[in-house]
Formats: structure tokens, C-alpha cells, sequence
């Protein structure tokens, strides 16, 4: 079978339709196996459940503070610029290979090349994380990315051919003719407790006769929708009938409407064409379902050449998936229906030394890099996109931020910490990134761009280009770049807050960067100060100010004029942007940390040290429209050093010491200081301790 195929369409999770040729398999890991790496991965973090007795005897107390998610979920809010045609909602199913790789370690981990971290979240609805466990839960380093994007991360809940006992989902009390579900209320609490937004639920085989029932089904499915809540998220997929058949419908039907109601949102098999598409809207607005709940299924693989007799299928049957995903998202969108896309990570699993630039082809329109290779075979040819077929171009993009806060210090999930260093992998780091526009053209031979720089520091630098040489110049250099997107009414007034270093001392150039505002016409330009250092811009926006800008804020973006050099050349460096409420800055705020220990945790091969400290806020924290934490209060992270030495970052109140500091450090005296670093990117509290690293932890 893996000769006709292929490994890798094997792998792939969520069928087209060929189910039935795979066999139950008898092979793998055993319980025991199991049992031991599970164990290794909730030091990563990693939390999953293989077997319904893990399920059903799961307690809060048996969580590890690695495995939950600290950062709270960013409202989002509908943007005010004006739509250039239909837009789509956008989930994505990701399936890397299986997932839980070390790259999503909470302790992060060296690579040699970047790996899979979407970079543009902006156009994403929800994020399902996929692996093939029975339950699944999205590392918390995905969790924390997603939430400070605005975007609601999903676990999985699947039952394949090979899972036993699956009636257990369907066991209940009954009192009153109302059945109540254990299962669903212990699959709430998870989601609740490792700080996720509800489940993607695949079921690949039929239940047992003898505990079936569809009505059965759906009141498990009521009661899990209604304990996640009204901020999470519930998505029926599209493989189990009403009739207890695994039948890929293609579409919303008689046959899973009462499923997708029950959830709320369903998500169908890849093989649909705009037929299926457009009767799935009428039968949605015949029973009054929301039709942008429909997520058409979108299978990015469907572009490669399994070899196959049964190639796998998507919209458009031609040529569909791959770089041309964006042709079903701009359908979809034209019928008012959404799109859920299958492994985005293709690009690099496809692509391993070019991932980066084909997920640019793929969401951006980019061309395809002159040296592209891949196992298809000629894939200049079969992975050419067609023309306008970009994700963005129809998919839905919301606004930055949210209406009372903002901030970016633009770390990306993949650094150099030290210059000459290796590539350290921070996934759940990643911070609102810049609209991914390269640049703005204002005629043929001036332009400006922005880049993501790499180094000890993240930061974001603007270049000028001009193709003119200075002495012959006949035109007025006079460029602008959008950076963010977005919609802060600026009720109560906005602080503005930018920290950079200007580069252009030398060039004649006039750089400011320019507020677009709801309520005018013409922008607001705050000139950049020549100063030859780092320097902190700081504005007021809204009804405080002297201009009349009670609108509020809707884009923030980079202006210049004068330029007079000659090629490229860099002008401004930005390392952070803040906006919070004005009043914010005049909320006291007491914070500290306290109560630095060293501890021993675990057992036999995962025996380890921690470091472990409390901290104390204030109520004031809650109300200052800053996000606050539920498991670390005001502070967004806390930074570890060692000896002098900055051994990390941590989203909780503790970080492993690895076996390499244990070597190094053992009975050793130690300074520790730990720095709480709040949701605006300041220094809220710092603490130093001379602890002693025993041998008998170790």
C-alpha cells in the first residue's frame, strides 16, 4: 500500500473518501511505550490523551503549569477600511507530520532551518491543532501566539479505525429525559483549564449498533458547546452520517445538518465543487444556519502527484490545493461561505529547503523561486500559481490589536539570540506582525519596504529604494507604507508609544510615521527625531488632544519624503509600538516577585530541577485595560537568568533547568534573577537570589 501511495498520503488525517482502503493497523508504540513518551512530553508542555481511561480520570491536579497557556485570548474587532470584494473566513487544520514536534517545546529548542509558524494570522478565524491522539491539546506555545493574534486555538477530538470503546463518548445518566454526558463535561474543563478555544471533532467509524443513536450524538454534542461556553468554538466534521455511516457528504446535508447544528460549525470533505457549495448555502438559510459556519474543506495537498490512479481532489479539480489554495478561499468567499484548510504546513513539508517561500506564493501571490524542487517532479509547472489566486486576496482580514490595546515588539518564532549563533526556535513568541505588503509604490522608481530583521533583538526595519541616481532626480521623493491595520475608537483617549532608532541622518530624508484616523480625511504625521540613538516616541490620540480625532485610530503607517540617496538604504529601525488607554498611565501598579526557589520534580529518566517564584499585583491591573492572566496575573512573561547568563524565556511560574545546567551548575552558588515583563513589553518587577543547586536534586 505505502508503494502505491506514498508515505506521506498515508499520513495525511482527515480522508477524501478512500478510508476503507487502509486497514485497522496492528502495529506501533505499546501502552507502555505510550505511557513513558507521554510522560517525556509533559515536560515539553505537551498535553494529549491516547486512551478513554486517561480521559476519564483526568484531574486539574494532574496537569504540569508547562502544559497551560498563559496568554488570554485578544478580542478582535471588525475593521473599518472598506472590503475589496468578498471576503472568507479562514480555518486552518494543521497537520505537520503528526505534530508535537520539539521546535513547539515550551523550552524551545536549536534548529538548523525555520520550521512551520503561520506569519500571518491576520486572515485566520481559527487554528485547529491536529495530531492522532483520541484528544488532542494545542501546545501552549501555539496557544499563547494564537490568543496574542486574536485567533482561537482548537484541539482535536478523534476517533479513527483503530480506537476502542468508542461508545464511551455516548454513555450518560438520564433525569427528567434529559441525558447528561461526563465525557463532554470533562472535555470542557480541559479546554478551560490548559487555556484553549474548543475542538475540531472528527469521528471516522461508525459507534457500536447497540449504543447508537443519532439523537444520542447530538445531545453529547449540545451539552460540550454549551460547557465550552460562548467564547469557544465547537466544529462538526464532515465523516459520520446521521445514519451512523462514515459518508464524506462534500457539503452540508440532511445527512450532518443535525451534527453542524448541534456544534455550531461544520468543516466538509475536500472534494466539493461549487454545486455542493452553493446547495449547502440554501439548505443553511432554509434551517437557519449561519452559512459563513460552513467551512469547506480544502485539502493543500491535493496539488502533488501521488502517482496515483485515486490522486486526491479539491477545489479547483484542476490543479487545486498547494499554491493554488487561494482559488477555492476566493470562491468561497464570491458564495459567502468559509474555508477550512488542510495542512497549510505543506509548504515546508513539500518543500523542506523552501518552505518559508512557497507559503509567501501560497498566501501572497510571490513568485515561485527560480531554483524550486520538489518530489513531484517539474514543479515550476505543476506548482504555478494562477493569476489573483492568493490566500489574502479573499481571505477575511481583521484589524490588529483590539479597541483599547495594541503592542509589538515583532519577535518572530525563529531567532538568533546571540549574532553568530544557531537559530533558536520561540514559537510562542511570535508577536502582531506588519501587514505583509512588501512595499507601496508610488510611481516606478521610488519605493519603501519593511523587513523583519534577525538578531539579539527583534525589530523591524524600513528601507527607501530609488532607482534614480541623486544628481539627475526630477521627481519629489514622497512614499508611504501601511503598517498595521486598525479599529481603536479611542473612547477615553490613546497613548501611543514607539521606540526607534533613526537611520536616515544622512540622506535629506523626512521620515514620520502617519495615523490614519476614522473621523479625517488627511493623516496625522509625527516626525521621526534625529537624535542618533534608540529614542521613545510618545503621542496622545483621541478626544484629549487638540485635533478632533474622537474617531480613533484605523492604520498606523511609515511616511517619507525628501529621500535623495541612491539604491537601498535603510532609514528606521521600530523595536516596539504600544497603544493603551490614555488613563492607563495613570493607574498605580505595585508588582514583585518573590519566593525564588529551586525544586526537584519527576522521576527515574525525567528527574529534573526547577526554578519556581510567586508574584503579587494589584486589582488596579485587572481594570487597566491591559490583558491580564489568569495564571500570571499582569505579566506576559518572565525572563531567567543565570550567573549572568539569560537561560530563557517562560509563560509561567517556572523553567526547567536542563541537564546541561544541572552539570554545569551543580553545588555551585547561583544568582538567579527573574524579570516579569508585562503585555506593553515593560519591565514590571525584577528579583535576585543566591540560591545553592544541591546534588541531592539532581
Amino acid at each position: 500500500m505505502a508503494s502505491i501511495l506514498g508515505w506521506k498520503d498515508i499520513l495525511r488525517p482527515i480522508r477524501d473518501g478512500y478510508r476503507h482502503l487502509f486497514p485497522t493497523p496492528d502495529t506501533g508504540p505499546s501502552p507502555e511505550e505510550r505511557r513513558l513518551q507521554r510522560e517525556r512530553d509533559r515536560l515539553k508542555g505537551f498535553e494529549y490523551f491516547d486512551t478513554f481511561d486517561q480521559l476519564e480520570g483526568w484531574e486539574e491536579s494532574d496537569s504540569d503549569p508547562l502544559q497551560i497557556s498563559n496568554t488570554p485570548l485578544l478580542p478582535r474587532i471588525v475593521g473599518t477600511a472598506a472590503k475589496e470584494g468578498p471576503k472568507a473566513r479562514v480555518l486552518l487544520v494543521h497537520d505537520y507530520a503528526g505534530n508535537y514536534h520539539d521546535y513547539e517545546n515550551v523550552q524551545g529548542a536549536d534548529l538548523a532551518e525555520e520550521m512551520y509558524a503561520c506569519e500571518d494570522l491576520q486572515y485566520v478565524d481559527s487554528f485547529v491543532y491536529f495530531s492522532h491522539k483520541l484528544v488532542c491539546v494545542p501546545p501552549p506555545t501555539w496557544a499563547n501566539t494564537l490568543h496574542r493574534n486574536g485567533v482561537l486555538a482548537l484541539g482535536t477530538i478523534l476517533v479513527e479505525p483503530q480506537t476502542k470503546e468508542t461508545d464511551r463518548f455516548l454513555q450518560h445518566t438520564s433525569s427528567d429525559g434529559n441525558m447528561t454526558f461526563g465525557l463532554a463535561t470533562k472535555l470542557a474543563n480541559i479546554a478551560k483549564h490548559y487555556g484553549f478555544d474548543g475542538y475540531l471533532v472528527n469521528i471516522e467509524i461508525p459507534f457500536p449498533r447497540e449504543a447508537w443513536s443519532p439523537n444520542i450524538l447530538q445531545a453529547f454534542l449540545v451539552q460540550l458547546r454549551d460547557e465550552l461556553g460562548d467564547n469557544r468554538q465547537l466544529v462538526w466534521y464532515d465523516a459520520l452520517t446521521t445514519s451512523n455511516k462514515i459518508s464524506y457528504q462534500n457539503a452540508l446535508t440532511a445527512s450532518n445538518l443535525l451534527f453542524a447544528q448541534a456544534c455550531g460549525g461544520i468543516l466538509t470533505n475536500y472534494c466539493w465543487g461549487e454545486s455542493e457549495a452553493s446547495r449547502s448555502k440554501t439548505i443553511a438559510l432554509q434551517s437557519g444556519f449561519p452559512p459563513e459556519q460552513i467551512f469547506f474543506g480544502v485539502d493543500v495537498w491535493a496539488q502533488n502527484n501521488s502517482g496515483s490512479h485515486q490522486s486526491r481532489s479539491t477545489y479547483p479539480k484542476k490543479g487545486g490545493g498547494g499554491t493554488n489554495t487561494g482559488a477555492a478561499v476566493t470562491k468561497l468567499a464570491e458564495l459567502g461561505l468559509s474555508a477550512g484548510i488542510f495542512a497549510p504546513a505543506w509548504s515546508f513539508e513539500h518543500f523542506p529547503v523552501q518552505g518559508r517561500a512557497i507559503e509567501r506564493t501560497m498566501w501572497h501571490g510571490d513568485d515561485l523561486p527560480n531554483d524550486v524542487d520538489c518530489s513531484c517532479g517539474n514543479a515550476a509547472v505543476r506548482h504555478q500559481q494562477t493569476q489573483g489566486c492568493c490566500i489574502t486576496k479573499s481571505a477575511r482580514c481583521f484589524p490588529a490589536g483590539w479597541e483599547m490595546f495594541f503592542f509589538t515588539d515583532f519577535s518572530r518564532s525563529f531567532a538568533k539570540h546571540v549574532t553568530d549563533g544557531p537559530l533558536h526556535a520561540q514559537l510562542g513568541a511570535q508577536a502582531p506582525l506588519p501587514i505583509p505588503v512588501p512595499c507601496v509604490n508610488q510611481g516606478s522608481q521610488a519605493r519603501i519596504a519593511h523587513r523583519l530583521a534577525q538578531g539579539p533583538q527583534s525589530k523591524l526595519v524600513i528601507e527607501a529604494h530609488n532607482c534614480i541616481q541623486a544628481d539627475v532626480l526630477t521627481q519629489y521623493f514622497d512614499c508611504y507604507i501601511p503598517l498595521y491595520s486598525l479599529n481603536m475608537p479611542a473612547v477615553g483617549g490613546l497613548a501611543l508609544e514607539v521606540t526607534y532608532r533613526n537611520l536616515a541622518t544622512d540622506t535629506g530624508a523626512v521620515p514620520s510615521l502617519s495615523l490614519k484616523l476614522i473621523n479625517r480625511d488627511e493623516p496625522r504625521l509625527l516626525p521621526i527625531e534625529d537624535n542618533g540613538g534608540v529614542h521613545t516616541m510618545r503621542a496622545k490620540i483621541g478626544p484629549q488632544t487638540d485635533t478632533d480625532e474622537g474617531g480613533g485610530l484605523k492604520e498606523l503607517g511609515f511616511h517619507l519624503t525628501g529621500f535623495g540617496g541612491e539604491g537601498t538604504v535603510p532609514i528606521l529601525e521600530i523595536y516596539t509600538i504600544s497603544i493603551t488607554p490614555l488613563q492607563s498611565d495613570n493607574v498605580p501598579h505595585v508588582h514583585s516577585i518573590y519566593e525564588v526557589q529551586l525544586q526537584h520534580r519527576g522521576e527515574g529518566e525525567n528527574k529534573h530541577v526547577r526554578l519556581c517564584w510567586k508574584f503579587t499585583g494589584t486589582t488596579e491591573d485587572r481594570l487597566s485595560g491591559i490583558p491580564y492572566s489568569h495564571l500570571t496575573g499582569p505579566f506576559s512573561y518572565f525572563l531567567v537568568n543565570i550567573n549572568g547568563t539569560q537561560c530563557g524565556r517562560t509563560y509561567t511560574l517556572e523553567s526547567i533547568l536542563t541537564k546541561e545546567m544541572q552539570k554545569t551548575f551543580t553545588e555551585k552558588e547561583l544568582e538567579v534573577e527573574i524579570i516579569g515583563v508585562g503585555f506593553v513589553g515593560q519591565n514590571l518587577a525584577r528579583h535576585v537570589t543566591a540560591l545553592h543547586l544541591s546534588s541531592e536534586l539532581i
